[in-house]
């Protein structure tokens, strides 16, 4: 997996690229964590996420929980596959999701 990190409109957007996985997860949290601790808002544009395992979405939960006390953790572009997963998990319902990275960062913001 590769991480790519970029700001718009003083939103940090975290782009992994490849399989999020247990091999992979802590590297994502690792670089998320001390972001959502300093109560920066992050958008992770999941558009090029081949797929995420069970140790990604508890990532994602970990940091959604921690982020909800300092600032925004928001999840966008899933493909069908990484959404069908959201889904399926109930993570939709937990994690907020939008379609595109714009309407992220916008909410982000609101």
């Amino acid at each position: 997996m590769e991480l790519h990190e970029t700001i718009q409109d003083g939103v940090t957007i975290i782009a992994p690229k490849g399989n999020i996985n247990r091999a992979t997860s802590p590297e994502l949290q690792a670089r998320l964590a001390p972001l959502v601790e300093e109560g920066t808002h992050v958008v992770v544009d999941l558009s090029e996420a081949a797929t995420v395992s069970s140790a990604g979405l508890r990532v994602m939960f970990i940091i959604a929980k921690a982020a909800g006390e300092n600032g925004k953790f928001i999840l966008a572009s899933p493909n069908e596959m990484v959404a069908d997963i959201l889904n399926v998990t109930g993570f939709a319902s937990l994690i907020t999701v939008k379609d595109d990275v714009e309407s992220a960062v916008s909410f982000a913001n609101s």
